[in-house]
């Protein structure tokens, strides 16, 4: 096996990774030109049509499904707290949620929809589909179950590689 060496001599040696560099390099390759060809077709649509952005989009849904709490809304979505800080104070203002001093643990604020965030959310999700779907039907059945089994196993850290 080998090993990559450290110029700190107390550095314990570490194994290389078992794909090649070249496998790395295409992957990050396709992901990227994934995330830049939804982004480029998502965002300017949720803006044209629902007035949004899809982050905006993914702290709603977030919310709508149950993680009404800022600290687990950060960890869920893996966004900074301050930046996510931001996001809500700008939902809020724009009277899409509503925070709560929390009745079990008065220290906590427990966010919610309003009315107008629920109606956002369910606008938007439909578009959302809509866009996503239209991509998504460019896969065998088969090929979109590999590629959202792939994924998860990318992204959940408790599952075994």
């Amino acid at each position: 096996m080998k090993y990559l060496e450290y110029a700190d001599p107390m550095t314990a040696p570490v194994p290389l990774p078992t794909h090649a560099y070249e496998d790395v390099a295409k992957f990050l390759r396709a992901l990227w030109r994934f995330n830049r060809a939804i982004g480029q077709e998502f965002e300017p649509l949720l803006h044209e049509r629902h007035g949004t952005d899809p982050r905006s989009f993914f702290i709603l849904k977030s919310i709508q499904g149950g993680v009404q709490y800022p600290k687990e809304l950060a960890g869920h979505l893996k966004i900074p707290a301050t930046l996510l800080s931001r996001y809500l104070d700008d939902l809020r203002r724009r009277g899409l949620i509503e925070r709560h001093i929390d009745e079990q643990d008065s220290r906590r604020t427990r966010l919610s929809l309003t009315d107008a965030g629920t109606a956002l959310v369910e606008a938007t999700q439909h578009t959302v589909h809509e866009a996503v779907g239209a991509r998504l039907a460019r896969l065998r059945p088969e090929q979109l179950d590999a590629l959202v089994s792939a994924l998860l196993a990318l992204t959940d850290e408790g599952s075994p590689a």
